[in-house]
């Protein structure tokens, strides 16, 4: 053990009390074992109301006992009273019993005790400036106090609080926290060492409350009945900043004894501060509940009584204990400190993960208990190491380090543990034993303990690890791990279980450039990188060393990148942290990107077979954008399995059908859940629209195709395409259009987008590798992607994909083939979206030109080249030849097709159009009308060619002054478009501007018609 970890030794004061053992409710509710006072006897008592004299102000400190100075331990216990209380009245007693002068004083006479007075009407106004007025007060006057004795500044001090007057000494504290560059402010909180809170409302988390509260506990008093209101609303106003402070206090009182009494009757009715609103929930806290309500809490009435046990004697508890505490003759302790020496020289970010840990195993009622989850490599050893070496001092004066990795290394951990903590004699007992020795030890453990159980990631085969966790108070566990189901160690505590995901955008930059020694004054590059590094802390570290070691510019390393991908991912940096042990090896093994992922892979395949459905599912995932991947394209996919080309290589999907043959949800989301247990999916989870959805991160992606291989990457890569290609082909209507909402087709974008990176990598521009069928398959699938960006405005995307469909099928099937021709054609339209009207019209000649000799004049492939090739024409003015191919078309479908056939419909507003553009208005509009109502009835008024006829007709009365009629046809258009194409796309951003010159010539002309004849643009068919 010693070549792993390094023992730190300190020595502290031991904290047990010289007192008998009894029982007290700990934090959380429970019972546990703690200290009970044995009171000592006074030789003489002073009866009730036999105490001295007392001043006549109320404003003040002033000592109720002096203690016996010549004594070493001479401790100051101050009282501080609440709302509208007194000096000595909020600890009197109705039979005129002082308790803090005439009980506590004998049973504690080596303590000085003082009581403060103040004006609490003034001090909880609606002004928290006046709560800070008071806070100073006590402190100075407190501060005086002790300087006028010798070594009073360095007494221990313990403070007892009654309701509000919690709130001022927290304050108090707080303040002198900050100023404690001040040597007077600083000997009060160095030397504040314990409180005990009567009925002090920690947790009055609104105005309603402090309203309820002030109320309820004012009643009685002797007040007026407008004094009485006025310091209810005062309250309520200052609730906010009384919140505040009792969030501030947090910090500062880890580090106190903390007694908290809290009330059990009710005064005026209710429980004016009940057990929640008295609780500070510090694991440092005892709780006592007290038979008084919120005003007789504080009362005493003799030293026999059942209100001294319950509190005055727990109090006397408390100054006992830290007298004992800071005495320099208490026993000394070693501490230990057994965490592997591996701390990362440079720690970035994770302040957000440090708190969490905090709020889980320091703050609030046991069990201590936090759960640090994430994939591997995030850091999560990392983090919890980080945090055990900041803890170290304060809280925990004990730390050790567990490997969680199995039962037997945990067992093992036991052992070497056993040979620091026992004695000669307990080496002797066998392994079994000692382990045994260790979980004892562990349950009675007096301080502060944090066990690390570290790489808990196979809760299947070591479902016992709660067996080696003790059920001590002052115990906190830290259990870190990959797997989904270590979770369920705290459920019902969702807080206490902490997803670790990718460090922070600027942290993940500053990690890059400490491992690549590069810092540029512009961060793009940096950010570029780490952005797709997934922010993963290992392959940012792993990157950042291949950079240095190559003198790589960051403005060039994601080209090399996607060169030497796997190279970098397998690249182990020397002397890295990043390492533990694999399997029963002894020793450490340094830990790589592909070497952690392939662990969560072995993994997955203890539960199910290589050849099974949810490794090739996984597979599958890593071909599609890895953000957001949802069941519902594996289901369109299946829905249309029987038209498939490709469904043989995808007969695996019947595993997530029921006996029907139907698709079953359950059974897919089984499947993800398998693989998002084993970590290698970075989420699962239902959406509204009833679909699971799933996510990988990047790496996780990159892993899969590298471990995978070039020969499944390239059956892969066509398998996915195919699903989506499949899924656009369903979706497709007569006209070509994609009949899916907006947001489905943005989010069908992104996974198509992502398989042009498997074009590149897996298959390339011609596919010389896999089978001509396969290409060809391939190549249509492009070809449907690229008139599907088309539809979307992705031109240049359109374009890419266009070309490479081309030249392959020219390449495999020749010029003049049905399908090179459609590709020619598509990429013409491509062309022409992008005013490339040369590219557009050599394009559309050759294919008119083709199939009028291969098909026919008036076939109709050839009619739609001809109209293609008109359009292009129009596009750069040359009416007469565009009029001439339109007609042409118009009469032709007419007597073949019909009147009213979609296809006619379409030829008659392109002729419009071109009539419009020489100036022939009358007849285009003759044309647009007739167009848009058969439209209207054949299409239905939201299909895309009714809007452009639509658009058309807007333009057309434009074009002869009817500003009126064009502006409202035009809105019309304008809103329709949006809903259906989306308000970014080309034509609705023009036709939203010829929106609004048409109502401003509307405006300018007070609605008269006048010529004024302008072109406008025009779609192709």
């Amino acid at each position: 053990m010693s070549k792993l970890f390094h023992r730190l030794k300190k020595n502290r004061a031991d904290r047990a009390s010289n007192v008998p053992t009894t029982r007290v409710e700990s934090s959380d509710g429970a019972f546990a074992s703690a200290s009970k006072p044995k009171r000592e006897e006074s030789a003489t008592k002073a009866p009730a109301g036999s105490q001295r004299p007392r001043p006549a102000e109320k404003s003040g400190l002033f000592e109720l006992a002096k203690g016996k100075h010549d004594v070493e331990t001479t401790i100051d216990v101050v009282a501080v009273h609440g709302l509208q209380g007194d000096l000595y009245q909020t600890w009197t007693h109705e039979n005129g019993t002082m308790w803090l002068e005439s009980i506590l004083p004998d049973h504690i006479p080596y303590a000085r005790i003082m009581t403060f007075g103040y004006n609490s009407r003034i001090a909880f106004s609606s002004s928290a400036a006046q709560l800070e007025d008071k806070s100073i007060e006590l402190i100075n006057r407190l501060s005086m106090k002790r300087s006028s004795v010798e070594n009073g500044s360095t007494r221990p001090i313990v403070f007892v609080c009654h309701s509000l007057g919690g709130i001022l000494v927290k304050k108090a504290l707080i303040l002198a926290h900050e100023h404690s560059s001040d040597e007077n402010y600083r000997n009060i909180v160095d030397n504040t060492k314990g409180i005990a809170f009567l009925g002090v409302p920690h947790r009055g988390s609104d105005a309603a409350w402090w309203f309820s509260f002030a109320a309820s506990s004012l009643k009685g008093a002797t007040l007026g009945m407008s004094t009485h209101t006025v310091l209810v609303k005062d309250l309520q106003k200052a609730s906010p900043a009384l919140a505040t402070i009792s969030k501030q206090f947090v910090e500062r009182g880890r580090s106190l004894q903390i007694y908290t009494f809290y009330e059990t009757r009710k005064l005026s009715g209710i429980v004016v501060v009940d057990k929640q609103s008295a609780v500070l929930n510090l694991p440092n806290e005892k709780l006592f509940p007290v038979d008084a309500n919120h005003r007789t809490i504080c009362h005493i009435p003799s030293a026999e009584s059942q209100e001294f046990e319950a509190m005055g004697a727990w109090i006397e508890d408390l100054v006992r204990s830290v007298a004992n505490n800071t005495s320099p003759n208490s026993t000394q302790l070693e501490s230990y400190f057994e965490v592997p020496n591996r701390r990362v020289s440079h720690f970035f970010g994770r302040k957000d993960v440090m708190s969490k840990i905090d709020q889980a195993i320091l703050l609030g009622p046991g069990p201590y208990l936090a759960v640090l989850r994430g994939i591997g490599g995030q850091g999560k050893s990392q983090v919890a190491m980080e945090y055990c070496y900041r803890k170290k001092d304060a809280p925990f004066t004990d730390v050790f380090w567990i490997d969680a990795t199995s039962e037997s290394s945990v067992t093992s951990t036991f052992i070497s543990i056993s040979g620091l903590i026992g004695t000669a004699n307990d080496q002797m007992l066998d392994n079994n034993a000692r382990v045994a020795f260790v979980s004892r030890k562990f349950a009675r453990w007096p301080t502060r303990l944090l066990l690390v159980f570290d790489n808990y990631d196979s809760p299947h085969e070591f479902p016992n690890i709660r067996d080696f966790f003790p059920s001590n108070n002052l115990s906190s566990i830290l259990v870190t791990g990959r797997h989904a189901d270590i979770a369920t160690l705290v459920l019902g505590q969702e807080s206490n279980l902490i997803e670790l995901s990718g460090l922070e955008d600027t942290a993940a930059v500053e990690l890059l450039e400490h491992h690549s020694q590069v810092k540029e004054t512009d961060t793009k590059f940096g950010e570029q990188i780490v952005t797709r590094l997934g922010y993963h802390p290992l392959a940012i570290t792993q990157a950042g060393t291949y950079i240095r070691k190559g003198g790589i510019p960051l403005s060039e390393f994601m080209d090399v990148y996607k060169q030497e991908k796997e190279e970098i991912l397998r690249n182990t940096p020397q002397l890295t942290q990043y390492r533990r042990k694999l399997g029963d090896a002894e020793n450490e093994t340094s830990l790589n990107v592909f070497t952690t992922w392939q662990l969560s892979f072995q993994q997955l395949l203890q539960n199910t077979p290589e050849d099974s459905a949810a490794v090739k599912l996984l597979r599958l995932l890593a071909f599609f954008d890895n953000k957001d991947i949802s069941e519902w394209i594996f289901f369109e996919f299946y829905r249309n399995k029987g038209t498939n080309k490709t469904s043989e290589l995808l007969e695996w999907f019947d595993q997530f059908t029921d006996s029907q043959q139907c698709w079953n949800n359950r059974l897919f989301k089984k499947n993800l859940l398998l693989l998002h247990d084993s970590c290698l999916l970075q989420s699962v989870a239902q959406d509204s629209d009833g679909y699971s959805h799933t996510s990988l991160h990047p790496l996780v992606k990159d892993w899969i195709q590298l471990q995978m291989g070039k020969s499944a990457c390239q059956q892969y890569t066509p398998m996915a395409a195919e699903i989506l290609g499949d899924i656009l082909c369903s979706f497709r209507d007569s006209s070509n259009y994609f009949k899916l909402p907006l947001h489905t087709k943005q989010y069908l974008a992104l996974h198509i987008i992502a398989q042009e990176d498997n074009n590149s990598e897996h298959v390339g521009i011609d596919g010389e590798e896999l089978p001509q069928d396969l290409v060809l398959d391939y190549k249509t699938n492009q070809s449907m992607f690229a008139s599907f960006f088309k539809e979307l405005g992705l031109f240049e995307k359109a374009e890419l994909l266009g070309v490479q469909a081309m030249e392959t099928r020219k390449k495999l099937l020749g010029a003049e083939h049905p399908e090179t021709l459609t590709t020619m054609l598509n990429l013409a339209g491509t062309y022409w979206s992008q005013s490339r009207w040369e590219e557009a019209e050599t394009l559309e000649v050759q294919v008119m030109e083709t199939r009028k000799r291969v098909l026919g004049a008036e076939h109709p492939e050839t009619l739609i080249s001809m109209l293609n090739l008109a359009g292009t024409y129009w596009s750069q003015s040359r009416w007469e030849k565009a009029e001439m191919l339109e007609a042409q078309v118009m009469e032709t479908r007419k007597r073949v097709l019909g009147a009213e056939h979609p296809e006619t419909l379409q030829s008659m507003n392109n002729l419009a159009v071109t009539y419009k553009s020489q100036g022939r208005y009358k007849e285009a509009e003759t044309l647009h009308l007739q167009a848009l109502e058969m439209k209207n009835r054949v299409l239905g008024a939201e299909h895309p060619d009714t809007l452009l006829s639509m658009h058309n007709l807007a333009v057309a009365f434009g074009e002869q002054g009817r500003y009126t009629e064009a502006s409202k046809l035009m809105e019309e258009y304008v809103q329709l478009g949006t809903r259906i194409f989306g308000q970014d796309h080309p034509n609705i951003l023009s036709s939203a501007s010829t929106l609004l010159e048409l109502k401003a010539r509307n405006l300018e002309t007070g609605g008269v018609v006048e010529e004024s004849p302008t072109e406008e643009g025009r779609k192709e068919e």
